[in-house]
C-alpha cells in the first residue's frame, strides 16, 4: 500500500512537470479599456443639498461630504426667484446650500468631492432652517458636526442624525424652527 501511494505521488509529480507541447494555447483575454476612460464614463453631474457644518480655508463639509473649494468656484445667493453673485468669503457654517459637483464621490468617510458651483439658499424656509441649525451648533459648541444623511423637516421641526467628530458620539436631534429649542436622542 505504501509503494502504491509513493508511485501515485510520483506520477502526479511527473504529470505536473511534463512538457506538454500539444497543450492548447490559453485563450486571449479581451482588451481592457484604460482605467482613465472607465473613470471618465462614470463621472456625472450631481447636486447635494444640505447644510454647511464646517468651513476651512479650502473645503466645506455639507452633510457627510467634504467639498474642495477651488478659487474660481462659481458661488451665488439664491432666494428662490433670483440669483445674485457671492464670493468665497460669504460662506458660513449653518448655511443651507446646493453644491454641484462631478461624481462619483471618493470613497472615504466623510466622502470627498470637488465643488463645481455653490448656491447659498436664502429663501425664507432655508433661512429659518439655517438659523435653527446654527443656534443648535452654537449652544452645543459643536465645531465638528457631521450630518448623517439629509435632514427631515416635519411639524415645524428639523431633525437629523449627526456625529460629533471630536468624540465620535452619534445622536439624533430635533430642533423647533421657531423657538430653536431642541432635543437630543430620546429627551
Amino acid at each position: 500500500m505504501k509503494k502504491f501511494g509513493l508511485m501515485l505521488a510520483s506520477l502526479l509529480l511527473l504529470a505536473a512537470c511534463s512538457d506538454d507541447k500539444e497543450a492548447k494555447p490559453a485563450a486571449e483575454e479581451p482588451a481592457k479599456e484604460p482605467e482613465q476612460e472607465v473613470a471618465a464614463e462614470q463621472q456625472q453631474e450631481m447636486t447635494e443639498e444640505g447644510f454647511i457644518t464646517q468651513v476651512t480655508t479650502d473645503k466645506i463639509l455639507v452633510n457627510n461630504i467634504y467639498f474642495a473649494i477651488p478659487e474660481d468656484l462659481k458661488i451665488n445667493f439664491d432666494n428662490g426667484t433670483e440669483q445674485t453673485d457671492a464670493v468665497i468669503g460669504d460662506i458660513r457654517t449653518g448655511m443651507k446650500v446646493n453644491v454641484d459637483y462631478m461624481g462619483p464621490l471618493e470613497q472615504s468617510f466623510p466622502m470627498e468631492a470637488e465643488a463645481e458651483s455653490l448656491s447659498i439658499l436664502t429663501d425664507a424656509e432655508s433661512k429659518s432652517q439655517s438659523d435653527a441649525l446654527l443656534s443648535f451648533i452654537n449652544k452645543e459648541q459643536l465645531s465638528r458636526l457631521l450630518m448623517l444623511g439629509q435632514p427631515i423637516v416635519r411639524d415645524n421641526k428639523i431633525g437629523f442624525l449627526f456625529s460629533n467628530m471630536e468624540n465620535g458620539k452619534m445622536s439624533e436631534v430635533k430642533i423647533d424652527l421657531d423657538t430653536h429649542e431642541y432635543t437630543i436622542g430620546k429627551e
